[in-house]
């Protein structure tokens, strides 16, 4: 399977020594919420390792705040399912789902308000305890280009015009991606704010690129398979299949060199942010904040979701059967209306 195919990331694993005990509870949120309720719907879960996957974005949290990080990759998979079906290909559908959930970011949802949207605003009040209002300012329109890329997925779908070029299909794929809330986050559950002077600076903004273009390398490849199965177009080995002519295996070949160039860069990146604190005259606490979104932030996130990607269940062939079961279907309609 393409899932299986090794990358050099030349960064360290973690994971929170929380992670069992948020593992055998990570059900009880999505069950509150009616995100989840059937056994089938359960157990379909569980095979994503949602659970796995926040403690190795958030190996400095534990108890609550990992909470948060699990309940929100559990949200993340359980609304990007809703769009594997006919929403995901009319951007009016996609519109109108979006923009039920994008409410929360304004004020209280209306109680007839889908579940789906009632797991947001859960988990964007949560997120926003103890953050300044700059942060969360900041979070909030990282949130509403995430929901954007949904309506554009949907318009390429609808227009039967799929992205000629992998330059295209990043600039729209780097939102649906959801990699800057997931980093956002790590600042919250490790309760420091990277100094909002230097978080737009051209060094920052590279790192965090990299980042992004990692993971949706890692997760185009591992998605290959299923993505086929049910038409999709946009993913990026198909895109340099069509783009160049390449055969399936070369153009793996050529995201996994993408990837380690990246990282290289990345590292190079990451030599210079000392530099960065002198020119923005950073005092101590700052610098301190900085290095942690560094150690904390944006490198747990690739090498996370490299190991995640390895081990996840999400896209086997039979995980692949079951998402396409009439009765899952339907019960995740119902979270959506």
């Amino acid at each position: 399977m393409p899932q299986d195919i090794d990358i050099r990331i030349p960064l360290p694993g973690r994971q929170s020594p929380d992670h069992a005990r948020a593992e055998a509870e990570q059900l009880a949120w999505p069950r509150s919420l009616g995100l989840i309720k059937s056994d089938m719907a359960a157990e379909r879960h569980l095979r994503g390792s949602y659970a796995d996957l926040a403690s190795r974005f958030y190996p400095h949290a534990t108890g609550a705040d990992l909470d948060l990080g699990v309940d929100l990759m559990s949200w993340f998979f359980l609304f990007d399912d809703l769009f594997d079906g006919p929403r995901g290909e009319d951007p009016e559908q996609a519109g109108q789902l979006t923009g039920a959930v994008a409410a929360a970011l304004d004020g209280p949802l209306p109680e007839e308000a889908p579940p789906i949207a009632h797991g947001f605003a859960d988990i964007w009040r949560r997120t926003r305890e103890g953050m300044t209002p700059a942060w969360c300012a900041r979070s909030a329109r990282h949130w509403r280009n995430y929901f954007d890329g949904y309506i554009d997925e949907a318009a390429s779908r609808f227009w039967n015009r799929p992205c000629g070029s992998a330059a295209q299909y990043l600039g729209m794929r780097r939102h649906t991606i959801g990699v800057q809330p997931t980093v956002d986050l790590a600042e919250r559950a490790g309760r420091f704010e990277v100094p909002h002077r230097v978080f737009d600076s051209t060094l920052l903004s590279a790192m965090l690129q990299v980042a992004v273009d990692v993971n949706l390398m890692l997760n185009d490849i591992a998605s290959l398979e299923k993505e086929e199965a049910r038409g999709e177009q946009n993913n990026l080995v198909l895109i340099l299949h069509r783009e160049h002519g390449w055969s399936r295996s070369r153009s793996i070949a050529h995201l996994q060199d993408e990837v380690h160039a990246r990282l290289e860069q990345f590292l190079l990146l990451e030599s210079c942010l000392p530099r960065l604190g002198e020119i923005y005259r950073l005092d101590a606490d700052e610098r301190e904040a900085l290095e942690r979104y560094r150690t904390d932030a944006i490198r747990p996130v690739i090498r996370g979701s490299y190991d995640w990607h390895r081990s996840s269940g999400r896209y086997d062939a039979e995980f692949a059967l079951a998402a396409g079961s009439r009765g899952y279907l339907e019960e995740l309609g119902s979270t959506a209306r």
